[in-house]
């Protein structure tokens, strides 16, 4: 392997990575599983966050997933998940990650634990609440949704009006639903506040995070949380019912559903987990060529000037037809404006953004390696 000690990530000098930040993942793999069309052959790099992303990959049966990550704790969350869809039937899993209710978790962990890295065992020894709890529940984020679903918004509507947001309705139901019941002055006035730059520097993202951002942060995230209250089907928005509810119940992403489970399962193995950055992995001399690039929201911690470095570092190993997928949550990030060696697939990008359940992105971006 190739000595990557002098190649280092941008974010790295601004931004913590000693919490769990996120517990799950916060992107809709749906789309992401259409910009990227995973084939057999295809060798794919993910940024880890907390796997799901990672996991969901598998149900296309590629030849490797590399999920990477800077964060040595969302490393753990990964390989914990990883270990559990290896060693656990569907129910015993979903239980012990935390998608269903169980009491057993300890036991599970303490059944399974063997199979785990040193490391990630003994972060898990000593945080033992976080199993417990299950872990998908217990990401700084995670507590940041927690705080809104189950403390602010009962300040703003009834139970029983939060239930009929998720309700199944037609199109002009959702949007008449909207303007005559829910976007009242205290929705419209609490919102701002609980997604102001200082709040959710403070209990959610990472302040830092916010250094490329010039929008007005919850003007933003409030119209398109609206987008998708209105215009997207919200009884089979999973992560719209997970911030209400704190939990999933039946209304599952993709990497959770039941039908996924043995294909993730009987792939498993080929998920390789690597505490690293982009920059570095494409470094790797045992790693030849990739094909598929999930690179998250990276580019929204990082200079335009970085973000095309580490797109031209890449190419290196990007074969023609290669395809690139991230997130813009508050910036304008595209490597293409800079970049000629790479295409921007503008219809598909705008087709699968209007579909994206994780509706605080502004922009989903696909690429294509000419």
């Amino acid at each position: 392997m190739a000595n990557n000690k002098m190649i280092k990530s941008e974010v790295e000098d601004y931004a913590k990575f000693d919490i769990i930040r996120y517990a799950q993942v916060w992107e809709d793999a749906e789309i992401l599983l259409e910009a990227l069309k995973i084939k057999p052959t295809d060798n794919v790099l993910s940024i880890a966050s907390a796997g799901e992303n990672a996991l969901s990959m598998l149900t296309r049966e590629p030849n490797k997933v590399y999920a990477i990550d800077l964060n040595e704790n969302q490393i753990f969350c990964t390989e914990l998940k990883k270990i559990a869809y290896k060693y656990l039937d569907y129910d015993e899993c979903m239980e012990f990650i935390g998608v269903f209710d169980s009491e057993r978790r300890i036991t599970t962990y303490n059944e399974i634990k063997k199979h785990l890295s040193k490391e990630t065992q003994g972060y898990f020894d000593n945080n033992i609440d976080v199993i417990n709890k299950g872990i998908i529940h217990c990401g700084k984020f995670e507590n940041y949704f927690h705080i809104f679903g189950q403390k602010v918004l009962p300040l703003i509507h009834n139970k029983k009006t939060r239930a009929e947001l998720l309700e199944k309705k037609s199109k002009q139901a959702r949007i008449d639903f909207y303007n005559n019941k829910w976007n009242n002055r205290r929705w419209k006035f609490l919102f701002k506040i609980f997604f102001s730059r200082a709040v959710m520097g403070k209990l959610g993202r990472d302040k830092a995070f916010f250094r490329y951002v010039s929008v007005n942060v919850p003007e933003h995230i409030l119209e398109r949380t609206k987008y998708a209250i209105t215009q997207l089907d919200t009884s089979t928005n999973s992560y719209l019912y997970y911030i209400i509810n704190s939990r999933y119940d039946n209304v599952l992403p993709v990497a959770y559903r039941e039908e996924n489970f043995d294909k993730i399962k009987k792939n498993i193995d080929k998920l390789i987990i690597l505490k690293e950055s982009v920059e570095t992995f494409i470094n790797r001399k045992d790693v030849k060529s990739v094909d598929k690039y999930n690179l998250s929201d990276i580019f929204e911690y990082m200079s335009e000037e970085d973000m095309v470095k580490i797109v031209e570092k890449i190419l290196e190993k990007a074969p023609k037809g290669s395809i690139i997928a991230y997130w813009n949550m508050l910036s304008d990030k595209r490597a293409s404006k800079f970049i000629d060696k790479i295409e921007y697939q503008e219809d598909l990008s705008n087709e699968l953004l209007k579909k994206d359940k994780a509706f605080f992105y502004s922009k989903f971006i696909v690429e294509e390696v000419l």
